[in-house]
């Protein structure tokens, strides 16, 4: 369960970033670097350290990327409209 949410912040921060700034590298730096700021500095997990990083890095990576990949594919409009118009033309003749 932590997991699931960590990844879905790390996809929200992901897209909130990229969607500002539109650089996909600081999109998933700044995700893994708030990561391991938090992982590392709770102390009373120590024990745990080498699970949480070995494990949340790489799903804080791919959470974050995948929300500028979102992003991305969601500013992507339509290459052409006449194509479609011609389309319903057609159907509708038949």
């Amino acid at each position: 369960m932590p997991f699931a949410i960590l990844f879905i912040v790390a996809f929200l921060v992901g897209v909130i970033i990229y969607k500002y700034s539109r650089n996909w590298v600081s999109t998933v730096l700044i995700p893994m670097t708030l990561f391991l700021v938090n992982a590392l500095a709770d102390t009373q997990a120590r024990d745990a350290w080498a699970f949480t990083l070995v494990f949340g890095l790489p799903l804080v990576f791919f959470a974050s990327l995948l929300g500028a990949y979102v992003v991305q594919i969601r500013a992507i409009e339509p290459e052409s409209e006449e194509g479609e118009e011609i389309i319903d033309e057609d159907l509708k003749e038949d």
